[in-house]
């Protein structure tokens, strides 16, 4: 993985609770070399306890560019066995229309877990095709003028270059480029809560 020694000192720095974490993880890097760096950058935000692992997938299928997140759940669920609670499936997905109840559903279900969310982003054209994790989770239907935050940890996935239409920037994504991405944000997350 390239700039793994930046990355490395970003993940075991010592942060206060106040300070954001933002890290780009190379979806392109082997297993073995991910593992390490994501390992220790949850563990830095999440902290060494043993509460309950939430993973909460937004978007919706009925846009290619937003169904990066119900393809990670259904991926998550249906391929890999993994140590967390999963929502938000191309079944039954969680997006702008009934995110609200969902949320005050998870919150009141899994109360005091760790909470992490999984979302598409539109980014720089550098950006396009990175995995961006945050330690202030992800905001889900900003495109609709939402702003509310969601989650102990943040796992974008840039799919498109933000442009003054971001909604008609999402319908045009490829959903075949989505799909692979959902395949490496999930591969992340595996690797992540298993290592």
């Amino acid at each position: 993985m390239k700039k793994t020694s930046s990355a490395n000192k970003t993940a075991t720095k010592k942060q206060t609770p106040s300070e954001l974490i933002e890290q780009t993880v190379n979806p392109d890097a082997e297993d073995k070399a991910l593992a390490p760096f994501v390992g220790a950058l949850f563990r830095e935000i999440l902290g060494a306890d043993d509460r309950q692992t939430v993973i909460v997938c937004f978007g919706t299928t009925a846009i290619s560019g937003d169904s990066l997140g119900p393809m990670v759940g259904s991926i998550l669920r249906e391929k890999y066995d993994i140590p967390a609670f999963v929502y938000g499936t191309e079944d039954c997905s969680i997006n702008g229309k009934n995110m609200d109840e969902w949320i005050d559903f998870i919150r009141q279900v899994h109360e005091g877990a760790v909470f992490i969310a999984v979302d598409a982003s539109l980014g720089t054209e550098q950006k396009v095709g990175q995995i961006v994790l945050r330690s202030d989770g992800v905001c889900p239907a900003a495109i609709k003028g939402k702003k509310q935050r969601f989650g102990d940890v943040g796992i974008l996935g840039v799919v498109a270059e933000s442009t003054d239409d971001p909604l008609m920037q999402l319908m045009t994504v490829s959903p075949l480029y989505v799909q692979e991405m959902a395949n490496k944000v999930a591969n992340v997350l595996k690797t992540a809560l298993s290592y």
